[in-house]
């Protein structure tokens, strides 16, 4: 099961970076979005309107949601791998492709990069809608470049090395694990004043889950700086500085070496459904932002995909040969 779950984690990647994420209404990960907008509707009515019972709302979102998004991964491995190991080994590269969102996020990133060397702020705001929580249609092109480096650089962890983080350990089943909650978390997770105790065990949960592997993005991504011949003394500076300084204990990692990196200054005062969220500014200011830093992030991430992968299948081949062969 070892070498089956490598295979299905490089024909997911393969499948990912052929195909990316599909716009369909039955594409998995669009489904579980509408499955837990569903859950958090009926969750919200049924629960009384108080802290308590608005965070054990919010637990049972997590219990539900997992427990018929797992349950259907489960169900389909195991009949697969019954049927057929190969046939199973593709239905797991299948769950593997569902989890890594690499070539959606690179497409996105490359899509606000063209709008902004062209001048084009709607377009620009438009692809970054597909990327981004934010509220987006107030920014004007500088606003939009920062927002969209951003964002990039806090999904190398959700959207890459976290899943492959999961799937190392637990197969196709734990990169779905690692996207149903990073979905709850960028769904209800308590950025508003509406979420604010209904969405707070799904942001923690997402902040437990996503910790190691933030860690190791960060590495990863410090190793592509070098590779990249960018400014891999100021990244690491700039990530012993200011990785704490993002809200989430996790998101400040990826951004803190993006933004010494490239030596620009992220984050600030954000919106959120029309409410201010304020953070502390990662990185320093030496230069404003341009659209190359879209680019050079959008570059950061695949790089820091392929480590990511080459460190998974190290890990694999040599928890195999310890089991195996030793």
């Amino acid at each position: 099961m070892l070498m089956n779950s490598l295979c299905a984690l490089a024909l997911g990647f393969v499948l990912d970076m052929a195909l990316g994420d599909p716009n369909g209404s039955l594409y998995p990960l669009t489904l579980i979005k509408k499955l837990v907008r569903s859950l958090e509707n009926t969750l919200r009515k049924a629960y009384a309107d108080s802290p308590e019972a608005q965070n054990m709302a919010g637990l049972m979102l997590i219990i539900m949601t997992l427990i018929i998004c797992l349950g259907i991964s489960v169900a389909l491995l195991f009949v697969c791998y019954k049927i057929n190991v190969v046939l199973g080994i593709i239905m797991e590269g299948i769950l593997c492709w569902i989890s890594i969102s690499c070539k959606y996020l690179r497409t996105s990133a490359q899509g606000v990069f063209r709008a902004a060397r062209s001048g084009n702020i709607i377009s620009a705001r438009r692809y970054l809608k597909k990327i981004s929580c934010r509220d987006v249609d107030e920014l004007d092109m500088n606003e939009a470049e920062k927002c969209a480096a951003e964002t990039i650089s806090e999904n190398i962890t959700d959207w890459i090395i976290a899943p492959v983080f999961w799937i190392a350990l637990f197969g196709g089943v734990g990169g779905i694990f690692c996207r149903c909650i990073n979905i709850m978390d960028n769904t209800v997770g308590y950025k508003t004043e509406s979420c604010r105790y209904f969405g707070k065990i799904p942001a923690i949960v997402d902040d437990v889950i996503m910790y190691i592997p933030a860690r190791i993005a960060a590495f990863l991504m410090k190793l592509n700086v070098a590779f990249l011949h960018l400014d891999h003394k100021n990244a690491v500076r700039i990530y012993r500085r200011d990785k704490r300084k993002s809200p989430s204990p996790n998101s400040g990692c990826t951004l803190a070496v993006c933004a010494g990196a490239l030596g620009i200054a992220l984050c600030g005062d954000e919106y959120y459904d029309g409410q201010l969220v304020r953070k502390k500014v990662i990185g320093s200011s030496s230069r404003p932002i341009e659209p190359a830093d879209i680019y050079w992030t959008s570059q950061l991430a695949l790089g820091t995909a392929g480590y990511g992968l080459l460190l998974a299948a190290v890990a694999r081949v040599a928890a195999y040969i310890i089991v195996y062969v030793l």
